[in-house]
């Protein structure tokens, strides 16, 4: 999986070993959390391979790519969370959210699709957002591209599921991540404060919650749920 080493991919990273399943990490700067992930999962007696990449670049996400084995479920977890008004986007920042955020969920999944052909079984998956949906402030560089990830999801679902691959978005509510942190600044914490109280719950969703339900979507009996945008946010979205 893309951004696997921290926050809510780690909790994917750990749920899926857990599970018995050998987990490729990929991450690009933060090696030290990388390094625990594996560690962590390691210590439970699973198994753990990591991939240092800068997806958004396309030599490193080929190299990447070079190394990666078949693999049964793709996570694409990663997210360039750099974003302000739409006046205020350069180009950089453009490019490198269509880099990070949409490119390699194309890249990875192409390289992919052969041995998951062979299986006749594969599970794809995106983690998107609520922004990708609505008009959220100062969210634009993020929330185009989530949009764009929920597209290209829907086309995999239609074109591959033939071959029994199935392909979804998850989109959970707010959750204290590092790149919510990023989004949000100095308000993160009142704004998560806000989603707990407005939602019918009284509380976000947790990492483990969102791992639990991409692993139960990767079960043989969920094969018939296939480009859907899975929302687990405890009802916040349906609130005006």
């Amino acid at each position: 999986m893309t951004g696997g080493n921290k926050g809510l991919g780690q909790s994917i990273s750990l749920k899926f070993s857990k599970e018995n399943y050998t987990v490729y990490i990929n991450y690009n700067r933060d090696e030290e959390k990388a390094k625990e992930t594996k560690q962590l999962i390691e210590n439970e007696g699973g198994k753990a391979v990591l991939l240092q990449a800068d997806i958004g670049n396309k030599d490193s996400l080929k190299a990447m790519l070079d190394s990666l084995p078949s693999i049964d479920v793709f996570i694409h977890n990663a997210v360039y969370a750099k974003t302000s008004k739409i006046e205020s986007i350069t180009d950089e920042e453009w490019e490198k959210s269509i880099g990070v955020n949409v490119t390699p969920l194309l890249k990875i999944s192409q390289h992919i699709f052969s041995g998951m052909k062979e299986k006749q079984y594969g599970r794809i998956f995106a983690i998107s957002s609520l922004g990708a949906s609505r008009a959220v402030n100062s969210y634009t560089n993020i929330g185009v591209a989530k949009a764009a990830e929920e597209a290209m999801i829907r086309y995999i679902a239609g074109e591959w599921g033939k071959y029994g691959i199935t392909a979804n978005t998850i989109s959970p509510g707010s959750m204290d991540t590092e790149a919510f942190r990023s989004v949000f600044a100095e308000k993160a914490d009142e704004r998560l404060a806000y989603v707990a109280t407005r939602s019918p719950l009284k509380r976000i969703v947790s990492f483990e919650e969102v791992a639990n339900l991409i692993y139960h979507y990767c079960q043989p009996d969920m094969s018939m749920v296939t480009g859907q945008n899975i929302r687990i946010d405890g009802g916040y979205s349906l609130l005006s």
